[in-house]
């Protein structure tokens, strides 16, 4: 693995992100295999690659910030990238990860366009935006994605900076910021009073 970012994203809370490269590996493999069976991440999808070392990332990540006990965080993939958004304090936060060259098909930007006609930002943008913020359990049974782009009306987004945005549903509201690492896409959503949030 090689860890491509370490990064503090916000402004008067402990919130941090890492993004890491998965490479192939053996024996390593093993090892954290072992590691993480021995941690509170101890599952059946131990077996499964990724998931092994997204959470061995996790705990390192954890014990570099000396948050080792308490902490939430949020997990995204795409490809051999791994996004880890990290956080000692209780506050809802969500991470998603695409590739900036990811393709959409013209149907799918059409459905996204008619959505969101005003918002002038690309459709993969959107998309990020939305998937990060379904994660967040502030906007559970609010929203479903799986039923289909129809029923996101209901979800309002506005662009207050290049890269930051307010995204809301009914009253409830929440902020998003679009990071570019490697080639790609990161959404960083968290619940807060402000989009001064983000540094």
């Amino acid at each position: 693995m090689t860890v491509v970012l370490v990064k503090e994203i916000c402004a008067h809370r402990s919130v941090y992100l890492s993004v890491i490269k998965r490479e192939k590996e053996c024996l390593s493999l093993l090892y954290k295999f072992v590691y993480v069976f021995f941690s509170k991440f101890r599952s059946r999808r131990l077996f499964n690659e990724r998931y092994t070392l997204s959470r061995y990332s996790l705990i390192k990540f954890s014990k570099r910030l000396v948050i080792c006990k308490k902490f939430n965080y949020c997990l995204s993939h795409a490809g051999k990238y791994t996004a880890i958004l990290l956080s000692s304090e209780k506050q809802q936060i969500s991470v998603d990860l695409e590739p900036i060259n990811r393709h959409l098909s013209g149907s799918l930007k059409l459905k996204i366009r008619k959505l969101y006609p005003d918002l002038l930002i690309q459709e993969l943008i959107i998309i990020l935006i939305l998937e990060s913020m379904v994660k967040l359990s502030v906007f559970k049974n609010q929203i479903d994605l799986s039923k289909g782009l129809d029923n996101l009306c209901l979800v309002k987004i506005i662009r207050l900076k290049s890269d930051i945005f307010e995204v809301s549903i009914k009253s409830i509201k929440v902020y998003s910021k679009i990071y570019i690492c490697e080639d790609l896409y990161i959404c960083v959503t968290m619940d807060s009073t402000t989009s001064d949030v983000f540094l």
